[in-house]
Protein backbone atom coordinates (compact mmCIF):
# COMPACT_ATOMS: atom_id res chain seq x y z
CA UNK A 1 0.00 0.00 0.00
CA UNK A 2 1.21 3.48 -0.83
CA UNK A 3 2.10 5.59 2.22
CA UNK A 4 0.83 2.97 4.64
CA UNK A 5 0.94 3.93 8.31
CA UNK A 6 1.77 1.08 10.66
CA UNK A 7 1.01 0.52 14.33
CA UNK A 8 4.18 -0.78 15.95
CA UNK A 9 3.50 -0.26 19.65
CA UNK A 10 0.60 -0.13 22.11
CA UNK A 11 0.69 1.35 25.60
CA UNK A 12 -1.97 1.84 28.26
CA UNK A 13 -2.52 3.07 31.79
CA UNK A 14 -6.03 2.42 33.03
CA UNK A 15 -8.39 0.66 35.42
CA UNK A 16 -7.54 -2.82 34.08
CA UNK A 17 -3.76 -2.39 34.37
CA UNK A 18 -0.87 0.00 33.98
CA UNK A 19 0.64 -1.49 30.83
CA UNK A 20 -0.86 -2.79 27.61
CA UNK A 21 -0.08 -6.37 28.59
CA UNK A 22 -1.56 -6.05 32.06
CA UNK A 23 -4.58 -4.19 30.72
CA UNK A 24 -5.34 -6.84 28.11
CA UNK A 25 -4.97 -9.63 30.65
CA UNK A 26 -7.22 -7.78 33.09
CA UNK A 27 -9.83 -7.08 30.43
CA UNK A 28 -10.16 -10.80 29.66
CA UNK A 29 -10.12 -11.89 33.31
CA UNK A 30 -13.88 -11.58 33.70
CA UNK A 31 -13.59 -8.88 36.35
CA UNK A 32 -15.51 -5.62 36.35
CA UNK A 33 -13.15 -2.71 36.99
CA UNK A 34 -15.69 -0.15 38.12
CA UNK A 35 -15.13 0.65 41.80
CA UNK A 36 -17.01 2.86 44.30
CA UNK A 37 -16.31 6.53 43.66
CA UNK A 38 -15.92 8.59 46.82
CA UNK A 39 -15.17 12.27 46.28
CA UNK A 40 -15.59 15.24 48.56
CA UNK A 41 -17.47 18.20 47.16
CA UNK A 42 -19.99 16.35 45.00
CA UNK A 43 -23.64 17.27 45.49
CA UNK A 44 -25.61 14.41 44.05
CA UNK A 45 -23.95 14.65 40.66
CA UNK A 46 -21.38 11.91 41.14
CA UNK A 47 -21.88 8.44 39.69
CA UNK A 48 -21.57 5.71 42.32
CA UNK A 49 -18.98 3.75 40.33
CA UNK A 50 -16.10 4.65 38.02
CA UNK A 51 -12.99 3.15 36.47
CA UNK A 52 -10.08 4.36 38.59
CA UNK A 53 -6.33 4.01 38.07
CA UNK A 54 -4.32 2.59 40.95
CA UNK A 55 -0.67 1.83 41.57
CA UNK A 56 1.08 4.19 39.17
CA UNK A 57 4.82 4.60 39.77
CA UNK A 58 5.71 7.71 37.76
CA UNK A 59 8.94 8.34 39.66
CA UNK A 60 10.55 5.46 37.78
CA UNK A 61 10.15 7.27 34.45
CA UNK A 62 9.50 10.97 35.07
CA UNK A 63 12.08 13.25 36.65
CA UNK A 64 11.12 14.92 39.93
CA UNK A 65 11.39 18.31 38.30
CA UNK A 66 8.99 17.44 35.48
CA UNK A 67 6.66 15.45 37.72
CA UNK A 68 6.12 18.51 39.88
CA UNK A 69 4.83 20.37 36.80
CA UNK A 70 2.43 17.68 35.61
CA UNK A 71 -1.28 17.22 36.17
CA UNK A 72 -2.54 13.66 36.55
CA UNK A 73 -3.54 13.33 32.90
CA UNK A 74 -0.03 14.35 31.80
CA UNK A 75 1.49 11.73 34.09
CA UNK A 76 -0.72 9.02 32.61
CA UNK A 77 0.12 10.18 29.09
CA UNK A 78 3.86 9.92 29.69
CA UNK A 79 3.57 6.47 31.28
CA UNK A 80 1.33 5.09 28.51
CA UNK A 81 3.55 6.61 25.82
CA UNK A 82 6.64 5.00 27.37
CA UNK A 83 4.83 1.66 27.44
CA UNK A 84 3.98 2.02 23.73
CA UNK A 85 7.54 2.99 22.77
CA UNK A 86 8.93 0.02 24.71
CA UNK A 87 6.47 -2.24 22.90
CA UNK A 88 7.62 -0.82 19.56
CA UNK A 89 11.30 -1.15 20.54
CA UNK A 90 11.88 2.51 19.80
CA UNK A 91 15.38 3.73 20.55
CA UNK A 92 14.93 7.48 20.36
CA UNK A 93 18.65 8.18 20.24
CA UNK A 94 18.76 6.31 16.94
CA UNK A 95 15.73 8.12 15.49
CA UNK A 96 15.31 11.70 14.27
CA UNK A 97 13.39 13.40 17.08
CA UNK A 98 12.53 16.24 14.68
CA UNK A 99 10.63 13.70 12.53
CA UNK A 100 8.55 12.30 15.42
CA UNK A 101 5.25 13.93 16.37
CA UNK A 102 3.00 13.83 19.42
CA UNK A 103 -0.78 13.79 18.97
CA UNK A 104 -3.05 13.77 22.01
CA UNK A 105 -6.81 13.54 22.30
CA UNK A 106 -8.17 15.18 25.44
CA UNK A 107 -11.39 16.86 26.38
CA UNK A 108 -10.85 18.50 29.75
CA UNK A 109 -7.24 19.05 30.69
CA UNK A 110 -6.06 18.90 34.29
CA UNK A 111 -9.27 19.27 36.28
CA UNK A 112 -7.65 18.83 39.68
CA UNK A 113 -5.04 21.49 38.96
CA UNK A 114 -7.64 24.03 37.81
CA UNK A 115 -9.95 23.33 40.75
CA UNK A 116 -7.15 23.61 43.29
CA UNK A 117 -5.97 26.82 41.65
CA UNK A 118 -9.40 28.39 41.96
CA UNK A 119 -9.70 27.21 45.56
CA UNK A 120 -6.38 28.83 46.47
CA UNK A 121 -7.31 32.00 44.59
CA UNK A 122 -10.52 32.46 46.59
CA UNK A 123 -9.25 31.26 49.97
CA UNK A 124 -5.62 32.42 50.12
CA UNK A 125 -5.16 34.84 47.25
CA UNK A 126 -3.40 35.00 43.89
CA UNK A 127 0.19 35.08 45.27
CA UNK A 128 -0.28 31.56 46.65
CA UNK A 129 -1.36 29.87 43.42
CA UNK A 130 1.03 27.17 42.19
CA UNK A 131 3.03 28.76 39.33
CA UNK A 132 2.87 25.45 37.45
CA UNK A 133 -0.88 25.96 37.00
CA UNK A 134 -0.19 28.17 33.99
CA UNK A 135 1.19 25.20 32.05
CA UNK A 136 -0.60 22.13 33.41
CA UNK A 137 -4.36 22.70 33.42
CA UNK A 138 -5.23 22.98 29.71
CA UNK A 139 -5.77 20.08 27.25
CA UNK A 140 -2.50 20.64 25.33
CA UNK A 141 -0.43 20.36 28.53
CA UNK A 142 0.07 16.61 28.11
CA UNK A 143 1.48 17.11 24.62
CA UNK A 144 4.01 19.61 25.98
CA UNK A 145 4.97 17.47 28.96
CA UNK A 146 5.47 14.43 26.72
CA UNK A 147 7.73 16.50 24.48
CA UNK A 148 9.80 17.48 27.52
CA UNK A 149 9.89 13.93 28.86
CA UNK A 150 11.14 12.36 25.62
CA UNK A 151 12.77 15.35 23.87
CA UNK A 152 10.49 14.88 20.86
CA UNK A 153 10.50 17.90 18.54
CA UNK A 154 8.35 17.06 15.51
CA UNK A 155 5.01 18.40 14.29
CA UNK A 156 2.43 17.82 17.05
CA UNK A 157 -1.19 18.57 17.85
CA UNK A 158 -3.82 18.24 20.59
CA UNK A 159 -7.37 17.38 19.52
CA UNK A 160 -10.50 18.29 21.50
CA UNK A 161 -13.71 16.67 20.22
CA UNK A 162 -15.50 15.08 23.19
CA UNK A 163 -15.52 11.26 22.97
CA UNK A 164 -14.03 11.38 19.45
CA UNK A 165 -10.86 13.17 20.61
CA UNK A 166 -8.59 10.13 20.87
CA UNK A 167 -9.68 8.57 17.60
CA UNK A 168 -9.30 11.87 15.77
CA UNK A 169 -5.80 12.33 17.20
CA UNK A 170 -4.81 8.95 15.74
CA UNK A 171 -6.36 9.82 12.38
CA UNK A 172 -4.65 13.20 12.16
CA UNK A 173 -1.30 11.69 13.13
CA UNK A 174 -1.68 9.09 10.37
CA UNK A 175 -2.50 11.88 7.93
CA UNK A 176 0.64 13.81 8.95
CA UNK A 177 2.77 10.70 8.41
CA UNK A 178 1.17 9.95 5.04
CA UNK A 179 1.78 13.51 3.88
CA UNK A 180 5.47 13.30 4.82
CA UNK A 181 5.40 15.98 7.52
CA UNK A 182 6.73 13.43 10.02
CA UNK A 183 7.95 9.83 9.86
CA UNK A 184 6.53 8.59 13.15
CA UNK A 185 4.24 9.64 15.97
CA UNK A 186 3.31 8.76 19.50
CA UNK A 187 -0.45 9.23 19.50
CA UNK A 188 -3.49 8.54 21.64
CA UNK A 189 -5.62 10.07 24.35
CA UNK A 190 -5.71 10.79 28.07
CA UNK A 191 -8.44 11.89 30.45
CA UNK A 192 -8.91 12.33 34.21
CA UNK A 193 -12.58 13.26 34.67
CA UNK A 194 -13.01 11.87 38.20
CA UNK A 195 -13.07 15.24 39.90
CA UNK A 196 -16.01 16.93 41.66
CA UNK A 197 -15.87 19.95 39.38
CA UNK A 198 -15.52 17.83 36.25
CA UNK A 199 -18.46 15.64 37.20
CA UNK A 200 -20.66 18.71 37.54
CA UNK A 201 -19.99 19.54 33.90
CA UNK A 202 -20.20 16.03 32.51
CA UNK A 203 -23.62 15.44 34.04
CA UNK A 204 -25.25 18.67 32.85
CA UNK A 205 -26.81 16.76 29.94
CA UNK A 206 -27.70 13.68 31.97
CA UNK A 207 -25.05 11.50 30.35
CA UNK A 208 -23.94 9.70 33.53
CA UNK A 209 -25.51 6.74 35.28
CA UNK A 210 -26.22 8.00 38.81
CA UNK A 211 -28.42 5.12 39.91
CA UNK A 212 -26.29 1.98 39.52
CA UNK A 213 -26.48 -0.30 42.56
CA UNK A 214 -23.41 -2.38 41.70
CA UNK A 215 -20.47 -2.19 39.27
CA UNK A 216 -22.02 -4.66 36.85
CA UNK A 217 -24.97 -2.31 36.21
CA UNK A 218 -22.94 0.91 35.95
CA UNK A 219 -22.43 0.87 32.19
CA UNK A 220 -24.67 -1.25 29.96
CA UNK A 221 -25.10 0.15 26.44
CA UNK A 222 -27.23 -1.55 23.77
CA UNK A 223 -29.69 -3.22 26.18
CA UNK A 224 -33.02 -2.26 27.71
CA UNK A 225 -32.70 -0.50 31.04
CA UNK A 226 -29.53 1.41 30.12
CA UNK A 227 -29.27 4.68 32.00
CA UNK A 228 -26.08 6.43 30.98
CA UNK A 229 -22.32 6.00 31.09
CA UNK A 230 -19.85 5.28 33.85
CA UNK A 231 -16.68 7.36 33.57
CA UNK A 232 -13.06 6.24 33.68
CA UNK A 233 -9.66 7.83 33.86
CA UNK A 234 -6.68 6.60 31.89
CA UNK A 235 -4.44 6.97 28.86
CA UNK A 236 -3.90 4.86 25.73
CA UNK A 237 -1.18 5.52 23.16
CA UNK A 238 0.10 3.97 19.94
CA UNK A 239 3.36 4.23 18.06
CA UNK A 240 2.67 4.97 14.40
CA UNK A 241 5.34 4.76 11.71
CA UNK A 242 5.78 5.11 7.99
CA UNK A 243 7.42 2.35 5.98
CA UNK A 244 10.44 4.64 5.67
CA UNK A 245 10.76 4.75 9.45
CA UNK A 246 10.51 0.98 9.69
CA UNK A 247 13.17 0.49 7.04
CA UNK A 248 15.56 2.76 8.92
CA UNK A 249 15.37 0.55 12.01
CA UNK A 250 15.12 -2.83 10.29
CA UNK A 251 16.67 -4.76 13.17
CA UNK A 252 13.86 -3.88 15.57
CA UNK A 253 10.94 -3.76 13.17
CA UNK A 254 7.64 -4.99 14.56
CA UNK A 255 4.23 -4.37 13.01
CA UNK A 256 0.99 -4.88 14.92
CA UNK A 257 -1.50 -3.38 12.46
CA UNK A 258 -1.98 -0.76 9.78
CA UNK A 259 -4.11 2.38 9.86
CA UNK A 260 -6.37 2.37 6.83
CA UNK A 261 -9.18 4.87 6.24
CA UNK A 262 -10.66 7.64 8.34
CA UNK A 263 -13.97 9.52 8.24
CA UNK A 264 -15.17 12.53 10.22
CA UNK A 265 -18.54 14.28 9.99
CA UNK A 266 -20.73 16.65 11.97
CA UNK A 267 -24.49 16.93 12.19
CA UNK A 268 -24.28 20.68 11.64
CA UNK A 269 -26.48 21.42 14.65
CA UNK A 270 -26.29 20.71 18.36
CA UNK A 271 -29.53 18.73 18.56
CA UNK A 272 -30.12 17.26 15.14
CA UNK A 273 -33.10 14.98 14.45
CA UNK A 274 -32.12 11.30 14.81
CA UNK A 275 -32.40 10.70 11.07
CA UNK A 276 -29.85 13.44 10.36
CA UNK A 277 -27.45 12.07 12.99
CA UNK A 278 -27.82 8.59 11.50
CA UNK A 279 -27.07 9.93 8.03
CA UNK A 280 -23.94 11.76 9.16
CA UNK A 281 -22.70 8.84 11.26
CA UNK A 282 -23.19 6.54 8.27
CA UNK A 283 -21.32 9.02 6.08
CA UNK A 284 -18.34 8.93 8.47
CA UNK A 285 -18.27 5.14 8.20
CA UNK A 286 -18.47 5.26 4.40
CA UNK A 287 -15.65 7.81 4.28
CA UNK A 288 -13.45 5.60 6.46
CA UNK A 289 -14.04 2.56 4.28
CA UNK A 290 -13.78 4.55 1.06
CA UNK A 291 -10.41 6.02 2.01
CA UNK A 292 -9.00 2.59 2.82
CA UNK A 293 -8.08 -0.39 0.68
CA UNK A 294 -10.51 -2.48 2.70
CA UNK A 295 -13.78 -3.77 1.30
CA UNK A 296 -16.90 -3.58 3.50
CA UNK A 297 -17.17 -7.36 3.63
CA UNK A 298 -13.62 -7.59 5.04
CA UNK A 299 -14.57 -5.69 8.19
CA UNK A 300 -15.12 -8.36 10.84
CA UNK A 301 -15.26 -6.40 14.09
CA UNK A 302 -17.19 -3.24 14.98
CA UNK A 303 -15.97 -1.35 18.07
CA UNK A 304 -18.77 0.98 19.13
CA UNK A 305 -18.95 4.23 21.09
CA UNK A 306 -21.63 3.02 23.50
CA UNK A 307 -23.12 6.15 25.09
CA UNK A 308 -25.69 3.95 26.87
CA UNK A 309 -28.68 6.07 25.91
CA UNK A 310 -31.50 4.86 23.70
CA UNK A 311 -30.99 7.73 21.26
CA UNK A 312 -27.22 7.49 20.87
CA UNK A 313 -27.08 3.69 20.81
CA UNK A 314 -29.86 3.70 18.22
CA UNK A 315 -27.98 6.17 16.01
CA UNK A 316 -24.86 3.97 16.02
CA UNK A 317 -26.72 0.75 15.29
CA UNK A 318 -28.87 2.31 12.57
CA UNK A 319 -25.88 3.95 10.87
CA UNK A 320 -23.97 0.67 10.77
CA UNK A 321 -27.01 -1.17 9.45
CA UNK A 322 -27.45 1.51 6.77
CA UNK A 323 -23.85 1.08 5.57
CA UNK A 324 -23.44 -2.70 5.77
CA UNK A 325 -27.02 -3.79 5.15
CA UNK A 326 -27.70 -7.52 5.32
CA UNK A 327 -24.00 -8.30 5.88
CA UNK A 328 -24.08 -6.57 9.29
CA UNK A 329 -25.13 -9.73 11.09
CA UNK A 330 -21.98 -11.49 9.88
CA UNK A 331 -19.82 -9.01 11.81
CA UNK A 332 -19.10 -9.08 15.53
CA UNK A 333 -19.84 -5.91 17.49
CA UNK A 334 -18.47 -4.90 20.87
CA UNK A 335 -17.79 -2.13 23.34
CA UNK A 336 -14.89 -3.25 25.58
CA UNK A 337 -14.99 -0.17 27.82
CA UNK A 338 -18.21 -1.36 29.46
CA UNK A 339 -16.10 -3.18 32.08
CA UNK A 340 -13.81 -0.25 32.91
CA UNK A 341 -15.66 2.94 31.96
CA UNK A 342 -15.75 5.64 29.31
CA UNK A 343 -12.71 7.91 29.41
CA UNK A 344 -14.23 10.60 27.12
CA UNK A 345 -11.23 12.17 25.35
CA UNK A 346 -9.23 8.94 25.65
CA UNK A 347 -12.11 6.58 24.82
CA UNK A 348 -11.44 6.42 21.08
CA UNK A 349 -7.75 5.76 21.68
CA UNK A 350 -8.58 2.89 24.06
CA UNK A 351 -10.98 1.48 21.46
CA UNK A 352 -8.35 1.56 18.71
CA UNK A 353 -5.65 0.09 20.97
CA UNK A 354 -7.92 -2.73 22.12
CA UNK A 355 -9.05 -3.46 18.56
CA UNK A 356 -5.40 -3.81 17.54
CA UNK A 357 -4.72 -6.19 20.45
CA UNK A 358 -7.90 -8.14 19.70
CA UNK A 359 -6.76 -8.75 16.12
CA UNK A 360 -3.25 -9.63 17.30
CA UNK A 361 -4.53 -12.19 19.81
CA UNK A 362 -7.43 -13.48 17.74
CA UNK A 363 -9.81 -12.80 20.62
CA UNK A 364 -12.62 -10.25 20.67
CA UNK A 365 -13.63 -8.70 24.02
CA UNK A 366 -17.32 -9.20 24.75
CA UNK A 367 -20.14 -7.63 26.72
CA UNK A 368 -20.12 -9.67 29.96
CA UNK A 369 -23.69 -8.68 30.83
CA UNK A 370 -25.00 -10.50 27.77
CA UNK A 371 -25.67 -14.15 28.48
CA UNK A 372 -26.00 -14.85 24.77
CA UNK A 373 -25.55 -12.88 21.59
CA UNK A 374 -28.16 -10.12 21.34
CA UNK A 375 -29.04 -8.37 18.13
CA UNK A 376 -30.03 -4.69 18.26
CA UNK A 377 -30.95 -3.24 14.87
CA UNK A 378 -29.18 -6.12 13.17
CA UNK A 379 -25.90 -6.04 15.14
CA UNK A 380 -24.35 -9.22 16.46
CA UNK A 381 -22.76 -8.42 19.84
CA UNK A 382 -20.00 -10.57 21.33
CA UNK A 383 -21.54 -12.14 24.44
CA UNK A 384 -19.72 -12.97 27.66
CA UNK A 385 -16.08 -12.21 28.35
CA UNK A 386 -14.63 -12.81 24.88
CA UNK A 387 -14.79 -14.89 21.73
CA UNK A 388 -11.90 -16.56 19.96
CA UNK A 389 -12.02 -15.62 16.29
CA UNK A 390 -9.66 -14.27 13.66
CA UNK A 391 -10.50 -10.81 12.30
CA UNK A 392 -8.83 -9.23 9.29
CA UNK A 393 -10.16 -5.70 9.72
CA UNK A 394 -11.86 -3.61 12.42
CA UNK A 395 -14.00 -0.49 12.26
CA UNK A 396 -13.82 1.77 15.31
CA UNK A 397 -16.65 4.28 15.71
CA UNK A 398 -16.69 7.29 18.06
CA UNK A 399 -19.28 9.97 18.58
CA UNK A 400 -19.49 13.11 20.67
CA UNK A 401 -21.77 15.83 21.89
CA UNK A 402 -22.65 18.39 19.28
CA UNK A 403 -23.08 15.81 16.54
CA UNK A 404 -19.51 14.62 15.99
CA UNK A 405 -19.05 11.24 14.29
CA UNK A 406 -15.67 9.68 13.50
CA UNK A 407 -14.68 6.29 12.17
CA UNK A 408 -11.37 4.53 11.63
CA UNK A 409 -10.53 1.31 9.77
CA UNK A 410 -7.58 -0.69 11.13
CA UNK A 411 -6.22 -3.87 9.52
CA UNK A 412 -4.39 -6.73 11.17
CA UNK A 413 -2.00 -7.20 8.28
CA UNK A 414 1.31 -5.39 8.30
CA UNK A 415 3.97 -5.32 5.59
Amino acid sequence: MKNTVFVTGVGMVGPCGNSAGAFWEGLLSGRNYMTPLQLEGTTGNAPPFAGQVRGMEPEQIISKRLLKKCSRFSVMSILAAKDAMDDAHWELDQMSRERIGIFVGNNSGGWESARNGLRVLHTEGAPFIDPNLASNWFPAAAQGHMSLAFDIKGYSKTVIADRSSGLLAIAYAARAIRSGIIDAAIVGGAETPLDPWALSFYNTEGLLNLSADRPQTAYRPFVEGRSGMALAEGAAFLCLESERSLQKREASRRVRASIQGFGFTNDGQAAAPPEESIAQCARAIRLAIGHSETQPEQVGYLSLDGAASAREDGIECSAIQEVFGSSTEAKWAGCPKTVFGNSIGAAGAFDVALSVLAMNHGELPGLPYLAESVQDNGLNFVPGISRRTAVESSLILSRGRGGVSSALVVNAEGL
